[in-house]
């Protein structure tokens, strides 16, 4: 596995597959409770750290927010420049590692959602990313992270699943390496009667470890939920989502 393994999972096949997972209703939803968790002005600066196709940055655009997508994948970032046009929303995109973060004090808002975090094979260099994200932000703003809940990530590790996805059958095998803590999962399916397969790997962090981070980084913690409806973070909660500030 290299370090940039993620970059061919992130390809057309996930574009294909994902829109069945992050459905009209369920971005619209988020959007809705993202803004009411944030609170930020007109004009307010975002960056969509992790933006993939857009689905978030797009609509936080035309809602009147600043917005910076970044991404790595450069088939992902593709699709967001066509759905802004579509739309007519004006956003600036970045291609990049998340590594390569640079800016200081710019922003009132960073979010990093879908499972956006953790595909590096080092732990420092998330550290270190988590460390970029406090000093973009201006003094007062936050940081929103929503990742797999690992506590009920683990309970599914080993059980292989099919699913009819596009009208056709996909196989995951998803398995969980307990002293490295991270999630690999072999997801395959047929197009034009040949097999094709793609494969997740990824470090997925207890809420303990993550919130040790984001301290360690500089945050201060605001919230912890089981998902974008403000539960309490369970061992049976789908996501999880943290919110951080910068002071």
């Amino acid at each position: 596995m290299t370090q940039t393994h993620w970059q061919q999972f992130f390809g057309p096949d996930y574009l294909f597959f994902s829109e069945v997972i992050l459905t009209p209703e369920r971005t619209a939803y988020e959007i809705g409770q993202l803004l009411k968790l944030l609170e930020l002005p007109d004009g307010a600066s975002l960056l969509d750290f992790g933006c993939g196709q857009g689905r978030l940055s797009v609509p936080l655009a035309a809602r009147g927010l600043q917005v910076t997508a970044w991404d790595g994948s450069e088939n992902l970032l593709e699709e967001a420049r066509r759905r802004a046009a579509e739309k007519g929303a004006e956003l600036d995109f970045v291609l990049g590692d998340m590594k390569e973060l640079s800016e200081e004090n710019r922003f009132d808002a960073v979010i990093n959602f879908g499972t956006a975090f953790g595909y590096n094979l080092s732990e420092d260099d998330d550290r270190a990313i988590l460390g970029k994200i406090f000093r973009a932000l201006k003094p007062g703003g936050q940081f929103v992270i929503d990742t797999e809940n690992r506590d009920l990530k683990v309970r599914q590790a080993g059980m292989q699943a099919w699913y009819e996805m596009v009208g056709q059958p996909v196989w995951t095998s998803p398995t969980f390496d307990s002293v490295t803590g991270r999630w690999e999962e072999t997801i395959r399916w047929y197009r034009d009667g040949e097999e094709c397969r793609n494969v997740l790997n990824l470090r997925l962090y207890a809420a303990t470890e993550l919130l040790a981070m984001l301290r360690e980084a500089g945050f201060t913690i605001d919230g912890v939920y089981g998902g974008m409806d403000f539960s309490p973070l369970t061992p049976r909660s789908a996501r999880m989502i943290v919110r951080g500030r910068k002071k």
